[in-house]
């Protein structure tokens, strides 16, 4: 019996011996792992600690120096006024940047806001000045029209014998279907004639209105570009009036029959006569509009080469849809239209060049 206890005391020992020692092994490498992270907290807030915190510490106990310890390793050190006042200055700089910009620049007077209006010639006005303006420019063009419709319509008998000129030259006679079809006919005339004679004075009061506005440096553009665009614009009036109208009253009435009796009214041969000349006026526009946009920058004149098939389609297309339907008046307005294209094409060129040349010596 005696063995056996000593053997069982023995084995109990062994198994104590081996649980610290597992207990032991378990604390070092706490141990191990707390002594690092100590000094990673002690290596960053030693440079916040100051020495009125240690100062404090000798006077308390040693009991209190643990607790101090503890205590005072956790709670960050108070920085200095002349550090919080630079954080304070950059974080409302960092947060409020237009304030700080607002204050160090000058302050604006009336003169220096005006000083750009007054070098364009334009006088400082409200919003208010401006429509008045607007409005008494809009009078003026209304009083104008009106003035030479009067005019035009006491001389409608000219008007109308200079406009059925090239249909009277065929040996027709035009017709009138209504009672009030001469006094509207009259009316419409006189009505065209004021337009197409007020249309610069009209242009001239948009100029005007816009000229402010524009700078100095395009100004001048501006009006060889609108003097350009009217001779072009009555230039394809007169192409469509004494050209192109001619041969084609005479191409269509070719197509009536001995046995039919043509009775065309004056109203719509005025309206055909309006239609055509108003659409080629607008399309001898396009060398103007391809100035200004190669002086804009929308286009170049490798683009007007690389699309000229597109634009050589597109021309007989319109000159299908405003000409009769018959080859030889579409044939009158596509030529003169493709001639167009390609002197657009010699005028965007320049103005690129010029462009160009302006843009190095600046």
């Amino acid at each position: 019996m005696a063995d056996t206890t000593k053997k069982k005391s023995t084995s109990k020992k062994k198994t104590e011996k081996k649980r610290s020692a597992a207990a032991q092994k378990s604390k070092n490498k706490k141990t191990e792992k707390k002594p690092g992270k100590k000094k990673v907290v002690e290596s960053v807030k030693k440079p916040v600690r100051k020495k009125s915190v240690k100062k404090q510490r000798t006077d308390k106990g040693s009991g209190e120096k643990s607790a101090g310890k503890r205590s005072n390793s956790l709670i960050p050190a108070k920085l200095p006024a002349d550090t919080t006042s630079e954080i304070k200055t950059t974080y409302k700089k960092d947060t409020y940047p237009e304030e700080y910009s607002k204050n160090n620049l000058p302050e604006k007077t009336e003169d220096d806001e005006y000083t750009s209006a007054k070098e364009r010639g334009d006088e400082p006005m409200s919003v208010v000045g401006h429509l008045d303006e607007m409005r008494s420019r809009i009078l003026q063009s209304l009083i104008a029209v009106i003035v030479l419709t009067f005019a035009g319509f006491f001389l409608s008998d000219h008007l109308l014998e200079f406009m059925n000129a090239p249909f009277v030259k065929t040996g027709h006679k035009l017709n009138i279907f209504k009672l009030t079809g001469g006094f509207i006919i009259r009316i419409k005339a006189a009505l065209v004639a004021g337009l197409m004679i007020g249309l610069p004075f009209i242009i001239y009061q948009i100029w005007k209105f816009i000229s402010p506005a524009i700078s100095k440096k395009d100004r001048k553009f501006s009006i060889i570009s609108l003097i350009c665009a009217f001779f072009l614009f009555y230039g394809g009036m007169a192409f469509v009036f004494f050209i192109l109208l001619p041969f084609a009253i005479d191409m269509l009435l070719s197509f009536i029959g001995d046995d039919m009796l043509s009775t065309i009214g004056a109203s719509d041969y005025m309206s055909f006569i309006l239609l055509m000349s108003v659409a080629m006026g607008i399309l001898f526009e396009l060398p103007i509009v391809v100035m200004i946009l190669t002086r804009i920058g929308l286009i170049t004149p490798r683009f007007l080469i690389t699309k000229r098939k597109y634009s050589v389609v597109i021309i007989w297309i319109i000159a299908a849809v405003i000409t009769p339907q018959d080859v030889l008046s579409q044939v009158l307005v596509a030529v003169p239209l493709m001639l167009l294209y390609e002197i657009s094409i010699v005028i965007s060129r320049i103005i690129f060049i010029r462009k160009r040349k302006r843009e190095a010596l600046d």
